[in-house]
């Protein structure tokens, strides 16, 4: 016959007492251990061993024993304990352990009844969940009209994230771990006080939770992608830091000053005693750039290391409406209150999750009922170009030529610049190897042969060029002797007669002998006379070999052949 042991009932062990203790990080502790399987050994008052099994001694340098001291005075009593502090290792290590094995924990359902309270809507109509609905809705609608659809009994999940900031700026660094309030994250609206007890209540395993069972016809509501479910945690996370986040902004400021008022005076004085125009380009030049550093070093960066998502299950009373806009798009908005909870009816924005003061239909469609979505006053935006309202996610906020909104129907990307502009704003490039839109404030006419081209797709000449600075197409734009420093339009420049390159009349000349322009490549000044010759027309005296004359200043002797100057012409024994 064999016999088995019962298993020990999980008994919590104290929290630390110590007034030195972060009580933020003993849960955290106590919860990863009961996951892990690691067993919590107490040495003392705020003095634990930590037994760590084979697969989560990789967390921790690989080994089996952790001594953890939970308080200052722990540490005094025991010098080789790790300290569970923010910032420290320990807790480096604990945090990767929790993000490995233990990124979200479901708790089940919350436990409630439904309140005795009638909720707050005038006419009355019994819903499938047993109690009094009312029919209208209570926030205006923006340019639409709103029909009760239906009342049910849905359940909701809601959860709260555990996270990590870490804000650097400069040499400082902050670190704390924070919770997000409790938040639906099927609506994206904060859970009243009642269901966030009750979910302190149900995370502390003080109560136990229901069975789903017990309402079989409660309709689950999805909850939100995840990307749209960590931003909405992450926006109540950002709120919560933002009094931490200005005062090391305000520090970092100071910082910063006092650091670029440093390197001022270092440049300064370097710059004394140079008088070479490269060294000073050089050194101003690297001022700079260790200004722009600086500057980029102490802006506050806030990274945000998500540890563990906790969410339950709440029994809702819901009510949906249909709104239909008046440009015929339908979108369905949701009211409801949790069971568990107060009476007080939630009506919640679909995209922020915050209380609206007005609804407006947003005019993108999806799906194959064709149907939109709603958003709030603050949410929602007109588009100034077909006047009708969009949300975020569906348009631009601000056009970069008039700064005003518009809906994805007539937002548009420049492919010139980049940026993002409205159709009122669009004009058609005619450079490039074809036709295609961009922006006006990128189109501009070719100053040679005056079509439209955008920056992309245009050359400006420099001030020093015949005609001035202009902007040229591709098709008028030349290269003066064919580089590429010297930009200039066809209707300032004319073939070389040797090679064939375009050369601007500012660095042309014309061969004293035929007359036909060349490039500066091509033409010497005859030593004598001065004048420029070309190489075609370029000749050599026969007492002056290295010297350059013109053809029409030598002539041949009709004894030996040989060319000479007027000068040297005597030394030649027919001249004699």
């Amino acid at each position: 016959m064999t016999t088995r042991r019962k298993a020990r009932p999980y008994r919590p062990l104290p929290p630390p007492t110590a007034s030195t203790a972060d009580d933020r990080i003993w849960p955290l502790l106590q919860r990863y251990a009961k996951l892990a399987k690691v067993k919590l050994i107490a040495r003392g008052a705020d003095l634990y061993d930590m037994k760590l099994p084979l697969s989560e001694r990789v967390h921790f340098s690989g080994r089996s024993t952790v001594r953890v001291a939970l308080s200052l005075e722990a540490l005094e009593r025991d010098p080789d304990a790790e300290m569970a502090v923010l910032g420290s290792p320990f807790l480096g290590h604990l945090l990767e352990a929790i993000r490995t094995r233990a990124g979200r924990l479901s708790l089940g359902m919350i436990a409630g009844s439904p309140s005795p309270e009638e909720p707050a809507l005038s006419r009355k109509a019994k819903g499938r969940g047993g109690q009094g609905v009312r029919t209208d809705l209570t926030v205006p609608i923006r340019n639409g009209t709103a029909r009760r659809r239906k009342s049910q009994l849905a359940t909701h999940t809601v959860g709260r994230l555990l996270a990590r900031i870490v804000l650097r700026a400069g040499a400082v660094v902050e670190e704390t771990v924070i919770e997000s309030a409790v938040i639906d994250l099927a609506t994206g609206a904060r859970a009243d006080d009642q269901v966030t007890a009750q979910f302190a209540e149900l995370v502390a395993q003080r109560i136990t939770a229901a069975d789903p069972g017990d309402v079989p016809d409660a309709v689950p509501v999805p909850a939100r992608a995840p990307a749209e479910m960590l931003q909405l945690l992450l926006g109540d996370l950002r709120a919560q830091s933002a009094v931490r986040v200005a005062a090391r902004q305000a520090g970092a400021e100071q910082g910063v000053a006092v650091e670029l008022e440093r390197l001022d005076r270092y440049f300064a004085s370097v710059l004394a005693d140079k008088t070479d125009p490269d060294d000073v380009r050089t050194i101003k030049a690297l001022h700079e750039r260790r200004r722009a550093e600086e500057m980029r070093r102490h802006q506050v960066m806030a990274i945000v290391h998500p540890l563990q998502l906790v969410d339950a299950q709440v029994l809702m009373q819901r009510v949906e409406w249909e709104i239909r806009s008046t440009r015929g798009v339908r979108a369905r908005f949701a009211a409801q209150r949790p069971i568990a909870g107060s009476a007080t009816w939630i009506l919640a924005c679909p995209t922020c999750g915050r209380p609206p003061k007005e609804l407006v239909v947003c005019v993108h469609e999806e799906g194959e009922d064709q149907r939109g979505h709603c958003a709030c006053e603050t949410c929602a935006t007109r588009c100034s170009v077909c006047a009708s309202d969009f949300c975020a996610d569906h348009g631009i906020a601000s056009c970069r030529v008039d700064e005003q909104p518009a809906c994805e129907q007539h937002a548009r990307m420049c492919p010139s610049c980049r940026m993002v502009h409205c159709t009122a704003h669009e004009g058609v490039c005619t450079g490039g190897e074809g036709e295609h839109p961009a922006c006006s404030a990128c189109l501009e006419a070719c100053g040679s042969c005056g079509r439209i081209i955008c920056n992309a797709h245009a050359e400006q000449s420099r001030a020093d060029a015949p005609k001035g600075s202009r902007r040229l197409c591709a098709t008028c734009l030349r290269y003066c002797e064919g580089g590429t420093n010297e930009p200039v339009g066809m209707d300032e420049v004319a073939q070389c007669a040797s090679c064939g390159r375009s050369v601007c009349t500012a660095h042309q000349a014309v061969c004293a002998v035929d007359e036909q322009i060349q490039c500066s490549r091509h033409l010497r000044r005859a030593d004598g006379s001065g004048r420029f010759v070309c190489e075609q027309h370029r000749a050599a005296c026969v007492a002056e070999p290295e010297a350059v004359f013109a053809t029409d200043e030598v002539s041949p002797c009709p004894v030996c052949g040989k060319t000479a100057c007027a000068q040297h012409q005597a030394a030649c024994g027919h001249g004699a």
